[in-house]
């Protein structure tokens, strides 16, 4: 049995399952498990593979609840023994001292593991995130902004972006002290080194800057070599699993790298709780091309979810039967954004209505494809849906609409072709490319 090199829990599902899949597409064997409550099943199939990922739902929890979701997880990647642990987030860092706290989850691996590194490396440049001085960039509009700037990121409903240089975000979030590994650092004789390790012994947090693939790959070598002298768990984007990929995949000539196609679907159905303006002109592509898209008001999710389940389920399977690929949507537009709910327990009930209107449709065997649209809403659906894991089929790496199949023994969903879209995520014809194929 060879040692896992890396164990990671994602603060959503979404990103969980892009992590998982910037590991595969170089070759790696991994799985992302949906809970920890079956350790043993974890254990026994982890000796078979590289990547073992935990989904979570973090990232829009209270401190409070991120302790009680987090900490098992924690407890499970360390006996897993990889060379690399990872708290996976967001390449847009969504936290807030009240929701989704990363600088809670900090103090927590410290207080698991004293005086444990943190290094932060958010940068994820394929993706258009770039660190640069510890400040968080982002392609938008065709053009680079700070992330203050973006106005998806800097209006976000539930964790809005009001500080682009992350140790000043996080200083609201934790009293650790900061540091930074910088690009002119990586030009030092030792590429930074000493930097980062006099950072780690002084028990600081650590933000390493990357602009292009050769400093995240860096970047992702530095705190590799970290992890070989002390306890160390990565604060980190996908950016990081696909450096570690790479640099695994150069040691070995057996990988066995993911297709990067698939095959479309006669029909498919998108459910959505994403309030992202990309997710929105999405839609309106979709609909264009004849999808039909049912609005669920989110008020009517927490106050009568019996019926709108119901309601749903007759509507969806009807326009199915006519042909037509259906989504169903929390917001269409920038308006629906309901701001005056709490979110973890929107996204519960939504999640819940969608995951159990997923079901109802694959008994009826209506359902070979669904897309989930929305970080928080796809993590509580995936959940209670009674799925245990997933595995990843195919790697899109132009749109990273990466084609997942569940695991549920005995259950009619084992099987189903899901993609997990963050809000971000995807160009315009997503939809349509989900459906079609690639």
């Amino acid at each position: 049995m060879q040692q896992l090199l890396a164990a990671f829990y994602g603060d959503d599902f979404t990103g969980s399952t892009e992590n998982l899949a910037q590991f595969c597409r170089h070759g790696l064997r991994g799985r992302l498990f949906f809970s920890t409550a079956k350790p043993e099943t974890i254990r026994e199939m982890a000796t078979e593979l590289e990547v073992v990922g935990l989904a979570g739902t973090a990232r829009g929890l209270s401190p409070e609840a991120m302790t009680r979701e987090v900490e098992p997880s924690l407890a499970l990647m360390e006996e897993l023994q990889p060379r690399i642990l990872q708290y996976k987030v967001c390449s847009t860092f969504d936290s807030s001292p009240e929701v989704g706290s990363i600088g809670h989850v900090m103090e927590l691996a410290r207080q698991r593991w004293p005086g444990c590194a943190l290094p932060v490396l958010p940068a994820t440049p394929a993706f258009g995130r770039f660190t640069a001085f510890s400040n968080l960039f982002t392609r938008y509009a065709g053009s680079i902004c700070r992330l203050d700037h973006h106005p998806g990121m800097a209006h976000h409903p539930s964790t809005p972006m009001k500080e682009a240089d992350l140790r000043r975000h996080l200083a609201d979030q934790t009293s650790l002290p900061s540091a930074a590994v910088t690009l002119l650092d990586y030009r030092d004789s030792d590429g930074g080194w000493q930097v980062m390790a006099d950072a780690a012994a002084r028990e600081s947090f650590m933000v390493l800057d990357a602009t292009d693939q050769r400093e995240l790959e860096h970047a992702a070598s530095l705190i590799m070599r970290l992890a070989e002298q002390r306890k160390t768990l990565a604060v980190a984007a996908q950016g990081l699993a696909d450096a570690l990929g790479r640099l695994a995949s150069l040691d070995e000539n057996k990988r066995f790298p993911l297709p990067e196609y698939y095959a479309g679907v006669g029909h498919l159905l998108v459910l959505s709780g994403s309030c992202s303006p990309q997710t929105q002109l999405q839609l309106e592509d979709f609909s264009s091309r004849g999808g039909e898209v049912l609005g669920l008001q989110p008020e009517t999710a927490l106050d009568d979810p019996e019926a709108v389940l119901s309601g749903l389920i007759e509507k969806v399977a009807w326009y199915q039967a006519q042909g037509k690929n259906v989504a169903v949507a929390t917001t269409r537009q920038q308006g629906d954004v309901v701001t005056k709910l709490s979110a973890e327990h929107l996204s519960r009930s939504v999640g819940g209505i969608y995951a159990r209107l997923t079901c109802a449709l694959r008994e009826r065997g209506l359902l070979p494809r669904v897309v989930f649209a929305g970080g928080d809403t796809s993590s509580h659906a995936m959940r209670q849906m009674g799925a245990d894991s997933l595995e990843l089929i195919a790697f899109d790496g132009e749109q990273s609409g990466h084609l997942c199949r569940l695991s549920a023994s005995g259950a009619a969903i084992d099987g189903l072709e899901v993609v997990l879209k963050g809000g971000q995520i995807g160009g315009k014809d997503f939809f349509a490319r989900v459906r079609q194929g690639t």
